[in-house]
């Protein structure tokens, strides 16, 4: 039970794993076949990842829906939902539009998906208001730095703010249009591109201890 729980599968990470990333290194026709091999069964595992997940979510809150769970009546919207997308893109093969008229598809994504999206990014509009102030409480130098930037970036979107600092800085030579420019171009990147970097060291570590059996979650709890 160990060698088909955990001995293969730990044997097939190891070898996939090694060989992918020596193909990347290898300018041969073979390695490159091999990468691209790979990656169609990527996708192919993409796939049934995503039916699975799917399979799991309808399952979830059909349970609720027949426990009637508290707010199990959000979980009928689920299966509303994704019938009035799902149906009518089948039957319009994926269509939008059509000799010039909108199809059942585009009448959907219109009218259902783009307002339950607006909905959603309204909703997390106060969830954005909130996290900006605890963030903005100074309470460290890096704090007043983050204060500083967010203060003027937000001055500079509004007429109001441009007029504010016309008034009160304009002395310095410098429009608040420059300034935001400036704040974009230079710490904005440069903090940007440290994050990018830290996630990629990060995901090349996770990689490797995936690789040669440190990291194990994958096999489940057992």
């Amino acid at each position: 039970m160990k060698l088909i729980k955990k001995t293969i599968p730990l044997a097939i990470v190891f070898t996939v794993g090694v060989l992918t990333l020596l193909s990347y290194y290898v300018p041969h026709k073979v390695a490159v076949d091999f990468v691209e091999t790979v990656s169609k069964w990527e996708n192919i595992v993409m796939a049934f990842a995503f039916m699975l997940g799917l399979i799991s979510l309808f399952r979830t809150h059909y349970g609720k829906i027949t426990r009637q769970v508290p707010g199990w009546g959000y979980s009928i919207f689920v299966f509303i939902g994704f019938l009035a997308m799902v149906v009518p893109a089948i039957v319009t093969k994926g269509r939008t539009m059509e000799a010039g008229s909108i199809t059942a598809l585009g009448w959907s994504y219109r009218h259902i998906y783009n307002a339950l999206a607006g909905t959603m990014f309204a909703v997390l509009a106060f969830y954005i208001v909130s996290t900006a102030y605890r963030s903005f409480r100074i309470k460290s130098a890096q704090a007043f730095v983050l204060f500083v930037a967010a203060f003027i970036l937000i001055l500079g979107k509004v007429p109001l703010g441009q007029l504010i600092w016309d008034k009160v800085l304009g002395w310095t030579g410098y429009t608040v249009s420059q300034v935001i420019g400036w704040i974009m171009a230079v710490p904005a990147v440069a903090g940007k591109r440290g994050i990018m970097i830290g996630i990629a060291i990060g995901a090349v570590v996770t990689s490797f201890k995936i690789i040669f059996g440190i990291e194990k979650q994958y096999l489940g709890r057992d």
